[in-house]
């Protein structure tokens, strides 16, 4: 398979921006203003291979995974790699965006990745964004200018402090998070069903039946989708599929691949049975689709 054809099988992936200090961009983090990060491919959809966090504010809309945002007010936005988003800006956004690796936030830290359970970078989390009151801007405003302060200095050991901080951010902003979205306190069955997110996340092209995930998790079929089932209140298939439909539709919208194509892509031998999955669970043929998110994208960025 040579270049050509594998340039055509994906979505554009962002690397993070040139700003600030080299080394620290090298050890995989960057800050900057929300508005000095625009340009004309990053008002397109798009991915990162990077986290972010966000707080903006202005007159604009969030763009995440087919779901949309009004910005109304201070905003948090986050997103995790793989996550296809856009910022449609009606009005100058004001703001601050924090980019950052995994292996810069976990350094030293043997895995697993606290990354995941932070609640707004789980899978399946429920909502990628949170309002802020007049008291809660006050002080993300000032954690983020010490962020930007201390990026901007790049001072000894800067990366350590930068680390140290996010540490602070997130476990406050999970404070409120969790107070807003409440899950209460994580139980085998939770832990079980995000970890099958996880799975699901790593798998989801492969694995389309529950018994390899089950295998892998160590657990009966008929236990995994019952824990799946009572704390994210789908079927543990029902997310598999849905999974599968969100990579179709990130397909459809930004690459050229042909239908069959990504059917193909997607594990599915025949292209006709890619067309009735698609039509039965999004209520259009992967055509129609097509054709109706690329024009509202496009109006998007007029």
């Amino acid at each position: 398979m040579n270049d050509g054809t594998m340039a055509r099988r994906t979505i554009p992936s962002i690397e993070m921006h040139l700003y600030g200090q080299e080394h620290l961009r090298t050890e995989g983090v960057v800050i900057m203003p929300i508005m000095e990060s625009f340009s004309p491919s990053r008002q397109r959809p798009h991915y990162h291979d990077f986290f972010q966090v966000s707080l903006v504010d202005g007159n604009g809309t969030l763009m995440h995974d087919f779901r949309e945002h009004d910005i109304r007010g201070p905003t948090l936005f986050f997103l995790r790699p793989g996550q296809v988003h856009t910022i449609g800006v009606r009005d100058q956004l004001r703001g601050t965006v924090i980019s950052f690796t995994q292996e810069f936030f976990d350094h030293r830290t043997p895995p697993p990745s606290r990354l995941y359970e932070l609640p707004f970078f789980s899978p399946g989390a429920a909502v990628p964004w949170l309002s802020l009151n007049e008291a809660q801007t006050r002080s993300f405003n000032a954690i983020f200018a010490e962020l930007q302060s201390e990026f901007d200095g790049a001072l000894l050991e800067a990366a350590e402090v930068l680390r140290a901080m996010l540490h602070i951010l997130f476990v406050r902003t999970s404070r409120l998070y969790l107070n807003t979205h409440p899950t209460g306190e994580a139980s085998r069955g939770s832990l079980l069903a995000r970890q099958f997110c996880l799975e699901v996340e790593r798998h989801f092209r492969e694995w389309q039946a529950l018994a390899p995930y089950a295998k892998q998790l160590s657990v009966s079929v008929n236990h995994l989708n019952e824990m799946v089932s009572e704390h994210t209140g789908h079927a543990a298939g029902d997310l598999i599929r849905q999974r599968r439909l969100l990579d179709a539709k990130r397909l459809l919208l930004h690459s050229d691949l042909s239908i069959s194509e990504i059917g193909y892509q997607l594990g599915f031998d025949d292209p006709s049975y890619f067309s009735r999955f698609f039509r039965r669970y999004s209520t259009r043929t992967p055509a129609q689709f097509r054709e109706e998110i690329r024009e509202k994208y496009q109006s998007a960025r007029h």
